[in-house]
């Protein structure tokens, strides 16, 4: 094998975003993506059905000279081996040796981590948080997920379990019912999607729902403050692309923390890669 190819066998892996709604896959050399697929999960459908969907995404982008798979899956994570327990919006998923099964229908070397954490380690760094040492990643999708990085490390807890917010009680409910896309379908009946097609429109109903949408991400992110006083919160997931409707009434429900010295000078944006989470999943390899 020349110099060449030794060189690309050490950079070149696989990353996957797994989500309640869709799978991400991409091939990723030093942190970018060559090219990705991105198939529909089949989030209520048995466990070899979604295995199956995992698979056919990873093979649309792999290559032969891959060095490993790395897999972000939304729930509790048995890291060292690799099993998925707890998946709450793919509720068929649990207790899947995942590892162990991709290795064999593969014949490539995978990790599997939560997907927060691996949004979390992409935007600290592959994208615009290299200059933080302690943040928090959120993603915002079909449920609210949590990544924490401390001291520049990733900090995963028993089980992934670190950073679970979503599932702390909030009014009527958990967090991820006003924090995630549940917010639109629990509250107006519409998808995050349809709503931000029209509130880009300038429709006042679906700027309004954003509006809300906005004081209750603020609370979570003061709830996050409250436990971590991080530098900075990185946004992800699908909603986040629409953070400039939500930044205003998300800023004033955080500037209520009462500890102003602690948010003043907090940095919250969105990754600037929406991919981010598939080219962190894809550093698995290499952690």
């Amino acid at each position: 094998m020349n110099e060449k190819n030794i060189s690309k066998q050490l950079y070149k892996t696989v990353g996957v975003d797994v989500g309640g709604t869709k799978i991400m896959a991409g091939l990723v050399e030093n942190g970018r993506i060559l090219k990705s697929k991105t198939l529909p999960t089949p989030a209520y459908a048995e466990k070899d059905d979604i295995v199956k969907a995992i698979v056919d995404a990873i093979r649309l982008v792999l290559d032969d000279d891959c060095t490993g798979i790395g897999i972000g899956v939304p729930g509790l994570i048995n890291t060292k081996e690799g099993i998925v327990h707890n998946v709450g919006n793919i509720p068929d998923f649990s207790n899947v040796p995942l590892k162990q099964i991709l290795e064999k229908e593969l014949g490539k070397t995978v990790f599997v981590n939560n997907d927060a954490n691996c949004f979390a380690l992409g935007a600290k760094n592959f994208d615009n948080a290299k200059q933080y040492n302690n943040l928090v990643g959120l993603t915002l999708g079909t449920g609210l997920g949590g990544g924490i990085i401390i001291k520049g490390h990733l900090y995963e807890g028993v089980g992934c379990g670190a950073g679970e917010f979503g599932y702390l009680p909030y009014y009527d409910g958990i967090l991820e019912h006003y924090c995630s896309g549940q917010f639109f379908k629990r509250q107006f009946h519409i998808s995050g999607k349809d709503a931000a097609t029209l509130a880009l429109s300038g429709d006042e109903s679906a700027l309004h729902m954003f509006n809300r949408f906005g004081f209750h991400l603020g609370d979570a992110i003061k709830i996050v403050a409250h436990f971590f006083a991080p530098e900075a919160i990185m946004l992800g997931g699908s909603i986040s692309k629409n953070f400039k409707l939500f930044e205003k009434s998300m800023w004033s429900s955080i500037h209520l923390f009462p500890y102003s010295h602690v948010v003043d000078n907090l940095v919250v944006k969105p990754a600037s890669n929406p991919e981010i989470a598939v080219v962190g999943a894809a550093s698995l390899v290499s952690e």
